[in-house]
């Protein structure tokens, strides 16, 4: 996940550089506000990619615990039938 961060850090810190320095503003401030925009980009992506990392992994958690549950007709083959509920 590292280079995550440092594209990011790195596409943050270029923007905000270049943004200031067409705006007009001298090299030092626009300098100091593209490494906080860099630290900035790159909390934001750390956030971004543990959230889909975190939904990946839960997905295919899902998809093998899917796999090893036994399918209805799996069921119907086997003889077993499932009970009707005593409320219905």
């Amino acid at each position: 996940m590292s280079h995550f961060l440092i594209h990011s850090g790195g596409a943050g810190f270029l923007l905000v550089l270049a943004l200031n320095h067409l705006a007009g503003n001298d090299w030092g401030t626009s300098i100091m506000r593209g490494c906080v925009a860099a630290l900035a980009f790159a909390m934001v992506a750390r956030w971004f990619m543990r959230g889909v990392f975190t939904e990946l992994h839960l997905s295919l958690y899902e998809q093998q615990t899917a796999a090893q549950q036994p399918t209805p007709e799996a069921n119907a083959e086997a003889g077993d039938t499932p009970e009707p509920d005593a409320e219905a």
